[in-house]
């Protein structure tokens, strides 16, 4: 009896620790992919992180552009055509920040993002969303602005006299003035500058500008921000 009783311990015995082990090598195989999840996410978010740097940029050389045509037009001092074309042509072309979601969004469709051990990490992934949403919202306002802005302008400006697009390389939009002709037709061009002055809706489309990309900018340093923290903590994670 106490032999058979032996016997059905170190089964049960056995059972336990068979278990253990599956349960252990189960564990490893998710942290695994888990791992993987990680270096992929954090690939995407430092990519992220030098297109925010850029975008950035580009926001703060808007502002300061917005700045500088609404103080000319306070003034109706126009000084360079030169000048006002390249403050004029920051403000016209845009770029937008799209995030690289890939590592994420395969994370959310396979399941796995829920089997996140690091509570935090989950918790930041998830506000980190919310504020790509809300730049999304933040630069569609600012196409619908942007297009009632340009539409103004152009109905005051002949901007395509300004350059000279045979010698311009447009699919880089580097562009080259054409200086003959606005050296020889500068006094109507500056009557056309002063005219587009006194447009009200002009005026606060420029205005709009100067505060929807100061705001923008804020936005992206946030978020800026948020990657930097999930940087870390998935640094810490991965090692």
């Amino acid at each position: 009896m106490l032999y058979a009783i032996g016997e059905i311990l170190l089964v049960v015995i056995g059972i336990l620790i068979a278990l253990q082990v599956n349960d252990w090598n189960e564990g490893r195989k998710q942290r695994l992919v888990e791992l993987k999840y990680f270096y992929n996410l954090k690939n995407d978010l430092q990519t992220d992180k030098e297109r925010l740097d850029y975008i950035i940029g580009i926001a703060n050389t808007k502002v300061k552009a917005a700045k500088k045509v609404k103080r000319q037009a306070d003034h109706d001092s126009i000084g360079s055509l030169y000048d006002f074309t390249s403050d004029m042509m920051t403000l016209i072309f845009v770029d937008e920040f799209r995030p690289n979601e890939n590592a994420y969004e395969e994370m959310k469709s396979s399941g796995n993002f829920s089997t996140i051990q690091n509570d935090e990490l989950k918790l930041k992934l998830m506000n980190l969303k919310k504020s790509y949403t809300e730049i999304a919202a933040s630069q569609e306002h600012m196409r619908y602005d942007f297009n009632v802005f340009l539409e103004d302008f152009e109905k005051y400006v002949d901007w395509g006299k300004y350059y000279n697009l045979n010698k311009s390389n447009i699919p880089k939009l580097d562009f080259v003035f054409d200086s003959i002709y606005i050296e020889r037709n500068a006094a109507i061009m500056k009557l056309e500058v002063r005219e587009l002055f006194k447009n009200k809706i002009f005026l606060n489309n420029i205005f709009l500008l100067e505060i929807n990309y100061t705001y923008e900018t804020d936005l992206l340093h946030n978020t800026k921000s948020q990657i930097s923290e999930i940087i870390d903590i998935l640094n810490r994670e991965v090692n």
